[in-house]
């Protein structure tokens, strides 16, 4: 691997620091806990300062409004980033607004990018994307998919139910992956807009953490007509696209984890500096030192998994062992992380105003979002007996 940072990089992520510490972190104070969302003319007041500040939608090419940074250099600034549980979408690369935007910039046409890719980049409207669905449907087996399209001329007919869908409440558009012809085979992505007849987004589903902007939305489509110009790609291209988009949003969400991880640290250290008892400070017990001891190693390792399998996609290669390989440990270590800073803190930690039981509500989601942990382990311990991975 060749981990070398630019010095364009470095000082990209200098500027994502600042903003994490200088805006993201004190407008946290505005945060609504439950509803995992900001005051609107707030948001878009800090979404301007971190345009003005060269930080917006930084995954994207130069040619597009983006800084034109490799994935290695996604990684190292998504992880300043997600220090903050705001700040990523302050910048414009959240989920699933940022994966989205990466599949339609690979794979949509011209007019589908007029429509869609380039509001979405500008931040002028918000976006979903629509695979899993209720039992029996998809949900970690993609091949229970239930939602289908039926050809009729033109157009095709859409009927089926999602559930889960980040963003729905409020996008203007969804990309909905479903069966054609109840073909498992011919399974396609399409763009729908929300505003097509017999589209209902039904409930945004309460969860155990914050809902984010656009919740997790229970979705409807009962004979929901688009033209066969807003098939994203072409029939039958629907899975090998979503491993184009969550492979690399996989990793986004692990860059953003190690972040988060870092944070609840720092949280816990400052604390543990302060406090006093038993004769000395709660920093100088040697059962403190070696929790914070093994939270680095496991962020070390997060880390460069998640740098390793950023560097082989960049160049080209299958990273899905890898990719599988750090999502597992990322989430794990996100939540051991969080869940040993609330000890170190104690009563503050479990109190709302270090804001660790925030980070500790939405870490439990990292172990099941994108693929559970034991999806993942049967994935990579599949490969390993199959021969196509090595120890």
């Amino acid at each position: 691997m060749d981990l070398t940072v630019s010095k364009e990089v470095e000082e990209i992520k200098a500027k994502a620091r600042a903003f994490v510490e200088e805006v993201a972190i004190p407008a946290e104070d505005h945060y609504d806990y439950n509803r995992g969302r900001m005051p609107e003319t707030l948001t878009e007041a800090l979404r301007l300062e971190a345009k003005k500040r060269g930080l917006w939608t930084a995954h994207l090419p130069k040619s597009e409004g983006g800084l034109g940074l490799d994935l290695v250099g996604t990684a190292l600034i998504f992880s300043e980033l997600g220090r903050s549980p705001i700040a990523p979408y302050l910048c414009n690369c959240d989920a699933p607004d940022e994966g989205n935007m990466h599949l339609l910039h690979l794979a949509a046409n011209e007019e589908q990018k007029k429509k869609y890719y380039y509001p979405l980049v500008e931040g002028k409207i918000r976006s979903g994307f629509a695979m899993t669905e209720p039992p029996p449907g998809a949900g970690s087996d993609p091949t229970t998919l239930a939602t289908n399209a039926v050809k009729d001329g033109e157009h095709y007919v859409i009927n089926g139910r999602k559930w889960y869908c980040t963003g729905a409440n409020g996008a203007s558009f969804l990309i909905v992956m479903a069966k054609v012809n109840d073909s498992f085979r011919r399974t396609t992505m399409f763009l729908v807009p929300t505003d097509a007849p017999g589209y209902t987004m039904v409930r945004e589903i309460d969860v155990l953490g914050s809902h984010g902007p656009g919740g997790h939305c229970e979705l409807n489509f009962e004979n929901v007509k688009v033209h066969e110009s807003q098939i994203l790609g072409k029939v039958a291209e629907g899975f090998r696209l979503s491993q184009e988009r969550l492979g690399p949003a996989r990793l986004t969400h692990c860059m953003r984890w190690i972040g988060l991880s870092r944070r609840s640290l720092e949280i816990a250290r400052e604390y543990a500096i302060k406090r006093e008892l038993f004769g000395g400070k709660l920093s100088e017990q040697q059962g403190i030192q070696w929790m914070f001891a093994e939270a680095a190693l496991e962020i070390e390792s997060g880390f460069l998994l998640t740098l390793k399998a950023a560097d082989i996609l960049r160049k080209g290669g299958d990273a899905r062992q890898a990719i599988s390989l750090a999502k597992w440990q990322v989430s794990e270590t996100l939540n051991k992380c969080v869940d040993r800073a609330i000890q170190i803190c104690g009563s503050h930690g479990f109190s709302r105003y270090l804001k660790l039981e925030l980070f500790y509500r939405d870490a439990r989601a990292a172990r099941i979002a994108d693929g559970p942990t034991e999806t993942h382990k049967m994935v990579i311990g599949r490969n390993l007996m199959s021969g196509k991975e090595n120890f």
